[in-house]
């Protein structure tokens, strides 16, 4: 059994916070219900890392640490036992949060499988297309789709997520233990790394780190109106963007003519910048207006009649 034990920490978290995550290492290299340590130790580490990395984009309050306490028959596998401790009370998390932590490091693995079988790669390519609701986010290939939540799609685009899971399924490359299953029986998810996908992870070279989305709250103006879309083109000072508009509240009355909107009006928004690094500068990706809080019409200028 692999368990993960909270540090001390300015709060306990209440006996909930807790769920188990299993990993089986099955095939005759384990028929005796034993693995060699020179290809477990890497497989943990790995896996210790992919899941702190995946706390680090997704859930940076909570606190976690990684221990190995027993095995069980059948197979030889591992169970996490994830206990979180809140380490910033101001963040609002809550007992679920360890779990949805599990689930959406299911995610991750799911995206980067799915990646691979649709492409042959588990970076991400020009036949993926995106499209966004709210918190989740809906991946295409062609007439293929995969609804996963945005911050399990922001870790399968971290070069460190991905190597890191491909050290963690390692042992699937080697004679005898090939696919290795990740099990989260909160959210009753399996998934499976096989030998050609564990080698496309840990080779992949990715320099884009992607980093948790800025949110402010700034004035954009209105530079294109699309009829028949949510996203709109804007401009912000010098700079002009397409942004997609997910006030649903703002939306309607755009679309019921409640009240008119015209090039060149100011909304004052809160505004969400996805970030990630690539080669040491930080980049920004998607703009997504989270809410819209005044509409400030600008008047048109009067004409004279020469």
């Amino acid at each position: 059994m692999f368990s993960t034990k909270s540090k001390p920490a300015p709060m306990r978290t209440a006996p909930s916070d807790v769920t188990s995550m299993e990993v089986y290492f099955s095939g005759p290299a384990v028929d005796a219900h034993s693995m060699s340590v020179r290809d477990l130790a890497p497989a943990l580490l790995g896996l210790s890392d992919a899941i702190d990395r995946y706390r680090e984009l997704s859930c940076p309050f909570v606190d976690l640490d990684f221990r190995i306490t027993a095995t069980r028959a059948g197979s030889f596998d591992v169970v996490l036992q994830l206990l979180g401790t809140l380490t910033n009370l101001v963040q609002g998390a809550n007992p679920a949060d360890v779990v949805q932590l599990a689930s959406g490091f299911m995610d991750v693995i799911k995206i980067l499988t799915t990646r691979f079988r649709q492409t042959g790669d588990v970076k991400p390519g020009p036949s993926e297309t995106i499209r966004q609701t709210g918190t989740r986010v809906r991946m295409e290939w062609g007439s293929f789709h995969l609804d996963v939540d945005h911050n399990a799609y922001i870790a399968s685009r971290d070069g460190k997520i991905i190597n890191s899971i491909g050290a963690a399924s390692q042992p699937a490359t080697l004679d005898g233990y090939d696919p290795v299953r990740f099990i989260h029986r909160d959210s009753d998810r399996q998934e499976e790394i096989d030998a050609r996908a564990s080698t496309a992870m840990s080779d992949l070279n990715l320099s884009d780190q992607p980093i948790a989305p800025s949110t402010e709250t700034t004035t954009l103006q209105i530079d294109t109106i699309q009829t028949r879309s949510a996203k709109w083109k804007f401009r912000k000072g010098d700079e002009t963007f397409w942004c997609e508009i997910q006030d649903q509240n703002f939306l309607n009355r755009w679309r019921n003519h409640q009240e008119p909107f015209f090039n060149d009006d100011l909304l004052r928004v809160d505004l969400e910048t996805d970030q990630y690094i690539r080669d040491g500068q930080l980049r920004t990706g998607d703009r997504r207006i989270t809410k819209v809080h005044e509409h400030i019409p600008i008047e048109p200028q009067p004409t004279l009649d020469l």
